[in-house]
């Protein structure tokens, strides 16, 4: 699982960039999708350019994150963890985004996000506290779009989940790490796979692998294999020549320490869409809470003074109430067009007051809101901090 909470996916991102040269890829091997009428619903998430996290600006090919497929004119389905602790008015969609260097699809923003009831992380053995070595359970998100897509026809879900040996596709936008003519880094990529039992899922990697809620597949040749920004991505399998969701990727190799470059039979594993059909159609899902704005910081900035957080009022039309809320404070550094927040042990209450060591730094807060629906989270505009013996 390569990216979860917001960190995850700024890092995830920034390590892309410098593995591919300034280019996202796709699922470790793969073949390359050059029909048009291939996969249209394939979904990409990303940073909307000149957002809070990319104020810089940046081409779409640096601004995705994960992948997602659209199910209805408004309505996308991700991974939990792409959207789990993220800013949904942060986020923007792409729906047949082809090559990501080129091509921004149609794009959409979005009004609302409902995270699947029992959606948790299970920490791997190889390091417990690692999230980015973490399997998941129930890691299923609905994203609602602002305005339907009318010009591609959604995935229907399948019904039931396939059986072990059964064929399935992953469709992605991710990282391989590999670049050249057979590989143009930022184009949709197919891997197919086989379907495998749990037994052998689980044996396969340290990590828990839920197995009401998760499938696993794999390709036996050990080529294809998921990769960085590939979490949320459609598998699918066909019926009759016709394409059906079967799942949104999850993890793999990672939790089991293992590059995602290594060529060896690694599963593949993904949220069972089948299960949760009723879930995913519902008419309207509960929003985790949607900040209409941004969180702020106020204070003079200098060590030694107090710094205060300000919370952002929450669009009650968009999300629900929170039931809890939490502030952190982190320091902020820019890596190319990224702002990458990184947050202060200990520094958890609604006020701060920076020490001389962060004298010169950029400090923001983080205020995480929570429901029965999801979690998001607000970052305030940075703010910078002086020397108090220099500011008199």
């Amino acid at each position: 699982m390569y990216r979860r909470k917001l960190v995850g996916v700024l890092v995830a991102a920034v390590a892309a960039v410098a593995v591919t040269q300034g280019s996202a890829a796709a699922m470790t091997n793969g073949t390359l999708v050059t029909d048009p009428n291939t996969a249209p619903w394939v979904a990409t998430l990303a940073f909307p350019d000149g957002s809070a996290i990319v104020p810089g600006g940046a081409p779409l090919l640096q601004r995705a994150t994960c992948g997602g497929a659209l199910i209805a004119p408004a309505r996308v389905l991700t991974a939990a963890h792409c959207v789990d602790r993220a800013d949904p008015s942060q986020l923007e969609v792409h729906i047949d985004a082809r090559v990501l260097s080129a091509d921004d699809g149609q794009v959409r923003r979005i009004v609302a996000v409902s995270a699947l009831p029992g959606y948790r992380i299970l920490p791997s053995p190889v390091d417990p506290s690692d999230d980015n070595l973490a399997s998941a359970a129930n890691d299923l998100a609905i994203v609602v779009l602002d305005r339907p897509v009318t010009t591609v026809a959604p995935i229907p879900l399948a019904l039931s989940r396939p059986t072990a040996g059964s064929r399935v596709s992953l469709f992605a936008h991710g990282t391989t790490g590999q670049s050249g003519a057979d590989f143009r880094d930022d184009v949709l990529h197919r891997g197919d796979l086989a379907m495998i039992d749990h037994w052998r899922c689980s044996a396969q990697t340290p990590a828990v692998v839920d197995e009401p809620s998760m499938a696993c597949a794999e390709d036996p040749t050990g080529l294809v294999n998921l990769c960085y920004q590939d979490s949320g991505s459609p598998v699918v399998q066909y019926v009759a020549g016709r394409p059906e969701l079967v799942g949104v990727a999850s993890f793999g190799g990672e939790t089991a320490g293992h590059p995602c470059t290594v060529v060896t039979p690694e599963p593949v594993a993904f949220t069972d869409v089948a299960t949760f059909h009723a879930w995913s159609q519902q008419p309207s899902p509960a929003g985790e809470p949607y900040p209409a704005g941004r969180a702020t910081v106020t204070g003079t900035g200098h060590t030694g003074s107090p710094l205060h957080c300000a919370s952002p009022a929450w669009d009650r039309q968009r999300g629900g109430r929170p039931d809890e809320v939490r502030y952190g404070w982190a320091t902020v550094t820019e890596q190319g067009p990224f702002a990458i927040p990184a947050p202060i042990g200990g520094a958890d209450a609604v006020d701060y007051t920076p020490a001389g060591d962060l004298a010169g730094q950029r400090l923001a807060c983080e205020v995480t809101a929570r429901n029965a629906a999801g979690t998001s989270q607000s970052i305030a505009a940075p703010v910078m901090i002086t020397d108090a013996g220099h500011a008199r």
